[in-house]
């Protein structure tokens, strides 16, 4: 998923200066597994008298094997024989939704500790947000040393650490006086925050163990390129593991959603773990650079006034580019793209301006020459667009795309130097 994707969602809360929002794709969790914990876990729970779930396995099936053997007898009859007093259906079903909500406090808090120690030393947190998969924190910055960035990555399994212990210990020494279904949810709290203490410190990249791997691999190399490198390919070595699981589960078990699953995460993992690995190596080769070095000055410009039939036949068809800036005399009034152009229905475009259905000039749609060419490609994923206006001022200075940065990273990266690219040639204007 996207980092843009993540950066959307509904906002619900602003705690300790960082906004958490939730993701579309929490839906999909939030029904899946409350309709779990209703239908499978909670019932298995309340045989096991509010203890662990499998322990009602056993239970269960003599209950099943009865039932065979006496037909006609209800669960709650059968139950009862067993001394056991079966909880009304609509308890299973609110305490599933207690027990999703409960899932996503204990990942926020998890994520809320990333957070708080990363602005403790200094590394800006763009936000929290809750999705299909758990969370995730959006910290905007690589930590400046190994320290901070074990730091940060510890933080997270502590805090899931003490919530899970936290839990054993009320059910260790409450269990015996609570309500069966109170026990049955402290007992599920303590069971997903130490699985998700385990699973986050399995050493693969962007987990919270491939991330203190990084932090060590950092320390022992001085490098932290090739530090996130190694703990990526460890993080898509577990990823593949975790698929092949999944396909084995639908392949020889039959379980299809189950398998589906795991291959699901797998995959997410995967792209996870390159588009991290990429991520830092954008900020390693790019370091130092500014826009100065990769604007494109012969840019093409347009006019206001250009219809945009006249646009799409005599620029975007003739130069084959989505985007063009349009200026008046040297000032820089906004941007016009392909996309702005088709949201203007086709028999409008003979007497539509461009002017019209421009974007003008803000903070999302041009960078300056001093900008760093990390903080562009933030805003261009941020804005979803593949070109940004260059300004001196209020003067258009050229046009910096994508497919230019992309091209530097990869001549940068095959050379392997860190020279700064010549400048390039002079701004042109054509004004149809």
């Amino acid at each position: 998923m996207a980092a843009v994707a993540l950066a959307s969602g509904w906002r619900i809360a602003r705690i300790f200066g960082i906004t958490i929002r939730v993701h579309l794709s929490w839906i999909v969790i939030f029904i899946l597994l409350t309709t779990t914990l209703a239908g499978d876990v909670l019932p298995l729970s309340n045989l096991a008298a509010g203890g662990a779930w499998w322990d009602g396995v056993e239970v269960a099936e003599k209950i099943n094997a009865y039932q065979r053997a006496h037909p006609g007898l209800s669960d709650e009859v059968v139950a009862r024989r067993y001394g056991i007093t079966l909880w009304p259906e609509w308890q299973y079903w609110v305490l599933a939704v207690v027990g999703t909500l409960g899932l996503f406090v204990c990942v926020l808090a998890h994520e809320l500790s990333h957070s708080i120690v990363a602005q403790g030393i200094g590394i800006a947190v763009e936000g929290i947000t809750l999705f299909v998969f758990g969370g995730v924190a959006r910290i905007r910055d690589e930590a400046r040393t190994p320290g901070a960035e074990f730091k940060v990555a510890a933080a997270g399994p502590l805090m899931s650490l003490a919530l899970g212990g936290s839990c054993w210990v009320i059910y260790g020494f409450l269990g015996g006086v609570l309500l069966p279904q109170a026990s049955a949810l402290i007992y599920y709290f303590m069971f997903i925050n130490l699985a998700l203490v385990v699973f986050n410190m399995l050493p693969g990249f962007p987990l919270d163990g491939g991330r203190l791997l990084r932090a060590a691999l950092w320390k022992i190399t001085g490098n932290l390129q090739r530090a996130t490198y190694i703990a990526s390919l460890c993080g898509r070595v577990f990823a593949a593991i975790l698929m092949a699981i999944g396909a084995l589960e639908f392949l020889v078990l039959g379980s299809s959603l189950g398998g589906l699953w795991w291959v699901v995460i797998g995959l997410f993992l995967w792209f996870a773990a390159k588009a991290s690995y990429r991520q830092v190596a954008l900020r390693e080769t790019f370091a130092g650079l500014t826009v100065r070095d990769a604007v494109r000055r012969d840019v093409v410009t347009v006019p206001p006034d250009l219809t945009l039939d006249r646009l799409v036949d005599e620029y975007i068809y003739r130069y084959r580019v989505r985007s063009f800036p349009v200026v008046q005399g040297e000032t820089l009034l906004g941007m016009v793209s392909l996309k702005d152009v088709q949201a203007v229905p086709r028999g409008g475009w003979p007497w539509r301006s461009v002017a019209e259905a421009m974007r003008p000039v803000g903070n999302g749609s041009v960078v300056h020459l001093d900008d760093d060419l990390v903080s562009v490609m933030r805003k261009m994923m941020q804005y979803r667009c593949g070109h940004l206006a260059v300004v001196d001022g209020d003067r258009l200075a050229g046009t910096i795309s994508r497919d230019d940065m992309q091209s530097l990273f990869e001549i940068r990266s095959d050379l392997g130097t860190a020279r700064t690219p010549p400048p390039t040639s002079q701004a042109v204007s054509e004004n149809g």
